[in-house]
């Protein structure tokens, strides 16, 4: 039985390689995991080449220089050894909050989190006022899928991993600054709560002006109704959203309200988004 549950567990990873990459990569090779090869291979190496999603050329000298900075051969192709150490060290942004208010950038409000490395630890969000006023702070979750790199049992309450990097489809929520919308509620109230959502639109900065909605699309602020759950009790983790208690995603609805914040219509994540953003959402790993 032991055995059965382990293999379940691991269905879709059929060795070590580091997701979104599943597959050697080299010249003439295409797709989404080329594009986000290239994007940390390139800003690592501070390159302005074009993100083509294609192994070209520039991609090919990048390999090498990057093989060649992790002391391995240099081959010009992205072996499972390369592309688990691009995931381990090159992933990171950098980014940090600059303090800009809401108003100063021409929207009406602004959500701030901090989050660790362990996507397992819940930090306190705060919601800022146009101006800058800080109105009250709620308990967030932005961990996703976990390492396994699997569907779980709905909810999943697993803390035993700091989760999947947010270049993985399901995994955390990306850092940096995303231009964020109020929506109507979601359809089914069990998985997303019976309130108004905030949509993460489209990225400013860091990992999410490159992930979001290009490669990462349907974040939301939302919470849910997950049996067996009560706070302060862990949130479940998500596939890249933010959790919140049901309580502050009430409260966040009724405040961004009387700030004069208009609840747009439920998109179910269409593209383009055919609304006016009126809300910032700034991530930062400390």
């Amino acid at each position: 039985v032991l055995l059965f549950v382990l293999l379940l567990c691991c269905v879709g990873r059929s060795s070590a390689w580091s997701p979104p990459f599943d597959r050697e990569l080299k010249r003439g090779d295409e797709g989404r995991d080329v594009g986000v090869y290239q994007f940390l291979a390139f800003r690592e190496l501070g390159l302005n080449f074009t993100i083509t999603r294609t192994f070209d050329e520039n991609t090919v000298h990048a390999t090498n220089s990057l093989q060649q900075h992790f002391n391995l051969q240099q081959t010009g192709v992205v072996d499972e050894t390369l592309s688990t150490l691009v995931m381990k060290h090159l992933t990171e942004d950098g980014y940090r909050d600059n303090g800009a208010t809401a108003e100063s950038l021409g929207y009406k409000y602004k959500v701030l989190i901090s989050v660790a490395a362990n996507r397992s630890v819940e930090p306190m969000a705060e919601l800022f006022a146009a101006n800058g006023t800080l109105l009250f702070q709620f308990r967030a979750r932005l961990h996703g899928w976990g390492v396994c790199d699997c569907s779980k049992p709905w909810p999943n309450f697993d803390n035993t991993d700091g989760g999947l990097t947010s270049f993985a489809p399901n995994g955390n929520t990306p850092t940096g600054l995303i231009e964020l919308d109020l929506n109507t509620p979601e359809p089914d109230p069990n998985l997303y709560g019976p309130y108004n959502v905030n949509r993460a639109v489209r990225g400013l900065k860091g990992n999410a002006g490159f992930l979001i909605p290009n490669y990462r699309d349907g974040i939301l602020i939302h919470t849910g109704e997950w049996p067996g759950w009560q706070p302060p009790e862990s949130m479940p983790n998500s596939e890249g959203c933010i959790h919140t208690w049901p309580q502050f995603c009430k409260r966040i609805a009724n405040t961004l309200a009387d700030l004069g914040v208009v609840a747009h219509k439920n998109t179910g994540g269409k593209l383009p988004y055919p609304y006016k953003c009126q809300g910032l959402l700034s991530i930062q790993q400390l």
